[in-house]
């Protein structure tokens, strides 16, 4: 005997063990089989009386053992009531379930077989086979007093066991039925509608025949979980349909998965595009109106596959609140600037490049692709109906761009402006806080929070003109803390970061620093003398003249700052400031007079 067989030390395991081996040996077919035989030697020494009773013994079918109405006929009253105490004490005995011998065939198989398995196979098919959170082989060993390998070649025994009862009916058939008829992949409650038998519950076992069919991983396979059923699992069915979706695809990530686009409501969509669809968000697919969305990796790709399906120019929002990630119009806005495919179409909208659309980009570049097409000019009022009409900009916006460079408008007819418009020659000694300090420039300016976050700042158009830079242009200059640069793109020339100042420097938001320009092509950022109650002393530190200049020649050096001769008189003085709109200074100086 193997030693991890427990032996049978009483009478009440003994009927227990052979009733189990007859039922068992019923309902997989032995019904005619003894199962019996005594030792011939006992049956050879022993009285006639005796041998009469070994003859009945050996000759008693399975189904004489099996049917308890029989057990009379080989056991005593006292041993029925023995045998009777031990099925009661039994936690896995089971009475007939209600409707049993009504219910389908495959239940009742199932029902007969099980009925037939010892309270270890039984537990094996609770911990084990069906079993959520599966003991291992170790824990069932030492549970039921054997080792680890009698309980999986048990557990081996008893799905064979249980595929055979099973394969023996018709369920594997309504199976593949169901999947030629349904498809592969269906809501649950559909397939459970098309095969009740599914739902059916197993007795003894306690869960619905699907779970069990699907545990012993017959064929069909097939797997249940969130509400889907699918063959022969959820993960296979998912890179199925997404490898099938993919190679259909078009070249923006889409593919048309039924109904129509006009029609797009959920009344309008047959059945099983429903499902579809249905089935696409629960693999976590972006699906709009009838469309799948399969391959949208980034942003840039739901735009493009979203304007596809929507087939006309969008806002930033209406992209952002499709969007099923929620992300940010700010982020979606450089993320777009960045592709091909989509352009901006008019102020507040984005499309396709293939639909061939003008791109917008702004005013001014709206008025030179007007004029490229028109061969280098265009009548005002056209211009400012087209670009007002597409883009939503202003008709005053558009009149100002059109009379500054790089274009001009003469006798309601703009065109672009000549070369020698291209150079500023504005005047440096007539621009406001702009002063002459020996060998440099000095401009006055306010520190602001935009210059602490590093963004760009206007300059007066003089210092193009100081500088010698064109439109379009760009000069570099050279600064204790590297390259500073200057460009004329736009209606003034505009100065780069300086957001690196700030720390190494001790600049503070609010105060008032001088902009250092070099005749060396060098810069710097200066301070200013902190203001006092004098007001001659400020006049002169608000002129870049500094704190070492006298009293008495004061005028003569803001004179100087400012492109008038060394004896200009106060009046003189006082009357250039205020035309250069320092009037700030100006009452400074007339207030010290």
């Amino acid at each position: 005997m193997s030693n991890d067989v427990m032996a049978i030390t009483n009478f009440n395991d003994f009927c227990a063990d052979l009733v189990n081996v007859a039922q068992w040996a019923k309902a997989n077919g032995f019904d005619s089989t003894t199962l019996v035989t005594v030792n011939a030697d006992v049956a050879e020494r022993a009285p006639q009386e005796i041998r009469d009773a070994i003859s009945r013994i050996n000759h008693a079918e399975t189904t004489v053992i099996a049917d308890p109405d029989d057990y009379s006929n080989f056991l005593s009253e006292d041993d029925l009531e023995a045998l009777d105490d031990l099925t009661a004490d039994d936690p896995y005995a089971i009475d007939d379930g209600p409707g049993i011998d009504d219910g389908p065939e495959v239940i009742r198989s199932l029902y007969v077989f099980l009925c037939s398995c010892d309270q270890r196979r039984i537990a094996i098919l609770s911990s084990r086979v069906l079993a959520d959170d599966p003991k291992t082989l170790d824990e069932m060993g030492k549970e039921q007093g054997v080792t680890r390998e009698r309980i999986r070649q048990l557990e081996k025994e008893l799905k064979t066991q249980l595929t055979s009862v099973i394969a023996d009916s018709d369920t594997m058939t309504q199976l593949r039925d169901l999947f030629r008829q349904e498809g592969e992949i269906l809501p649950q409650d559909k397939a459970f509608q098309h095969m009740p038998l599914l739902v059916e519950n197993v007795p003894i076992a306690d869960v619905p025949l699907w779970r069990l069919v699907q545990e012993l991983e017959m064929e069909p396979r097939f797997e249940i979980a969130d509400g889907w059923m699918a063959a022969p699992s959820i993960e296979d069915a998912k890179h199925f349909v997404n490898e099938t979706l993919s190679s259909d695809a078009n070249e923006f990530g889409v593919v048309r998965i039924g109904g129509n686009a006009s029609h797009a409501q959920s009344d309008h969509i047959d059945d099983s595009a429903r499902n579809l669809q249905l089935w696409l968000r629960y693999c976590g697919m972006t699906v709009v109106d009838d469309f799948a969305f399969i391959s949208c990796r980034s942003v840039e790709d739901f735009t493009a596959a979203l304007l596809y399906v929507k087939d006309r120019p969008l806002t930033l929002e209406e992209i952002a609140n499709a969007d099923p990630r929620r992300r940010n119009v700010s982020s979606l806005r450089n993320a777009l600037a960045k592709d091909d495919r989509v352009i901006r179409v008019s102020k507040d909208k984005y499309g396709l490049s293939v639909w061939g659309m003008p791109e917008y980009s702004t005013i001014r570049g709206e008025i030179q692709r007007i004029l490229d097409r028109n061969g280098g000019s265009a009548d005002l009022d056209d211009l400012v109906r087209e670009i007002a009409g597409r883009s939503g900009a202003s008709e005053r916006s558009i009149i100002s761009y059109a009379s500054i460079l790089p274009f001009q408008t003469a006798r309601g007819v703009v065109t672009r402006a000549g070369d020698e418009r291209m150079k500023a020659d504005n005047d440096p000694y007539m621009a406001a806080r702009l002063f002459r300090h020996h060998d440099a420039w000095m401009l006055r300016i306010t520190l602001t929070k935009d210059h602490q976050r590093g963004s760009g700042s206007i300059l007066p158009l003089a210092m193009a003109n100081v500088l010698g830079i064109d439109f379009q242009g760009e000069r570099v200059l050279q600064s204790p803390l590297g390259d500073q640069h200057v460009y004329w793109n736009g209606m003034s020339p505009s100065l780069g970061t300086i957001k690196r100042f700030f720390d190494p420097y001790g600049l503070l938001v609010g105060r008032q620093v001088f902009l250092r320009f070099g005749d060396d092509d060098t810069f710097d950022i200066v301070p200013i003398s902190m203001p006092t109650s004098t007001p001659l002393h400020d006049a002169l530190a608000m002129s870049a003249c500094g704190d070492s200049v006298k009293p008495t020649d004061a005028i003569t050096a803001i004179a100087h700052t400012i492109g008038l001769d060394d004896d200009s008189t106060t009046d003189t003085v006082i009357t250039r400031l205020r035309k250069r709109g320092d009037d700030d200074i100006a009452d400074l100086v007339d207030s010290a007079v």
